[in-house]
């Protein structure tokens, strides 16, 4: 027997996925793509909710 004990497929998985790196770079996405569904949205009540708080907030002048 060896000293040495290989880790398992499972512990690897665990250790890249749950980095700081990866978990801003998921977060980075998903808060991207929230909020570009939001601001691009076809459906009324989100999209017109959306660009008056782009406009209030940004200060953009209304088209």
């Amino acid at each position: 027997m060896t000293a040495f004990s290989r880790p398992s497929i499972l512990q690897k998985t665990a250790g890249i996925t749950l980095s700081k790196p990866v978990q801003v770079t998921l977060y980075m996405l998903l808060s991207t793509l929230v909020i570009w569904t939001v601001f691009f949205s076809t459906y009324p009540a989100a999209h017109n909710t959306a660009h008056s708080a782009r406009h209030h907030t940004l200060g953009v002048a209304c088209h």
